[in-house]
């Protein structure tokens, strides 16, 4: 019974060797994750000076969706092995993707909020399309961001001097953009060297090993420590649970706290992360998760409208007090909508993706075309 109750699927029965299935899995726990980070930032300025609880859970999860990197990385560990002209078109479609949750967030904006003038909000509109930063909706970003990693990571495992060359050059133009005026992190370029890490070490993870509990349990305790700790000066001035509570790292450049403790703290967080995938695959929970992670890509899309829709009006009504039962009110029913929401809307936002891979394969198509009209060599 002992057992039984211990176990109950985590530890014994549910484990799963199947790396696809793992990866759904970790997805959508990390989905799940980001539905929740989102609805605690505006619980958190709601609740103002009360906000205490709501502050320490970002700063534990809100760092942890770097993770998302480390799974893309995971999903492609022959990506060296491909010519530079797919890894060119993947990268372009995530930036389709990006646009297209912009355009529909800018719409969305525009319904309830008023411009100056016509040109002000054709401003608004295009200069997230022409400088990659400062988009509509809350996500925009990761696309942008994998989008990049993925070709950085690619040209440094082909080739270290020509990912030098680009890098060294990608660096004089963001200098150059600062010296111009131009605005900051353009196309994310804060993100891209931590993206880009956590996507190679994700390409090198072995495929299928079962990790041992004792890792992951010891992985979770030192990535929660290491969370509660990091912020910026943290080996000059020391660790301080209860300082700089509004500080949470991020995945760019002068936000990590420090970078010797957030890469570690994000690796460990992965590893557990995928424990938990492999553990709960053929439990309830896991299923749910694999619900979400097998249409990540437009679930994803849908948060980024969700965010500007239904989160506002959440903290309509809302105590200025936080209480557990609000907590597990507020993630309970953010599984519940989004998955609702994609129900109804699948059929358009599945037609949005097909869209987006048809204009993405357009010369493809035509190379094709005329491969096939050349005659055989006799």
């Amino acid at each position: 019974m002992a057992r039984n109750i211990l176990g109950n699927g985590i530890l014994l029965d549910s484990q799963t060797d199947s790396h696809g299935r793992t990866q759904e899995v970790a997805r959508g726990y990390l989905l799940i994750c980001v539905f929740y980070i989102h609805a605690m930032i505006g619980v958190s300025i709601h609740m103002g000076p009360n906000a205490w609880a709501s502050l320490y859970q970002l700063k534990l999860l809100a760092p942890d969706v770097s993770a998302f990197f480390l799974l893309s990385g995971m999903a492609a560990p022959k990506l060296a092995n491909k010519g530079i002209e797919p890894v060119l078109r993947n990268s372009a479609t995530l930036l389709l993707f990006a646009i297209i949750s912009h355009v529909v967030g800018f719409a969305i904006i525009l319904i309830g909020q008023s411009f100056p003038s016509a040109w002000d909000a054709a401003k608004a509109f295009g200069r997230p399309l022409v400088y990659g930063v400062g988009y509509s909706s809350f996500v925009a970003w990761f696309f942008v961001v994998l989008a990049i990693a993925r070709v950085l990571a690619y040209l440094f495992l082909r080739s270290w001097i020509r990912f030098g060359v680009i890098a060294a050059a990608l660096v004089a133009l963001v200098w150059t953009t600062k010296k111009l005026g131009l605005p900051d992190n353009i196309y994310e370029w804060r993100n891209w060297p931590t993206a880009t890490l956590f996507f190679l070490i994700g390409m090198k993870m072995p495929h299928g090993k079962a990790i041992p509990n004792w890792a992951a349990v010891t992985a979770l305790i030192l990535s929660t420590v290491l969370a509660l700790i990091n912020r910026h000066g943290l080996f000059r001035a020391g660790p301080c649970l209860s300082c700089d509570l509004h500080f949470v790292p991020q995945p760019m450049i002068g936000q990590y706290g420090s970078i010797f403790v957030y890469v570690p703290q994000q690796l460990l967080f992965g590893l557990f992360l995928v424990w938990a995938a492999q553990r709960s695959a053929g439990m309830m929970i896991g299923k749910v998760g694999q619900f979400f992670g097998q249409a990540s890509l437009a679930i994803l899309l849908l948060h980024g409208w969700v965010l500007l829709t239904l989160y506002p009006g959440m903290l309509t009504g809302m105590p200025k007090f936080e209480t557990p039962f609000l907590f597990v009110g507020i993630f309970s029913a953010a599984i519940v909508v989004h998955a609702l929401l994609y129900v109804c809307l699948r059929t358009p936002l599945n037609w949005l993706q097909m869209q987006v891979f048809a204009i993405s394969r357009i010369g493809q198509r035509s190379k094709t075309a005329k491969q096939r009209k050349r005659p055989q060599a006799a």
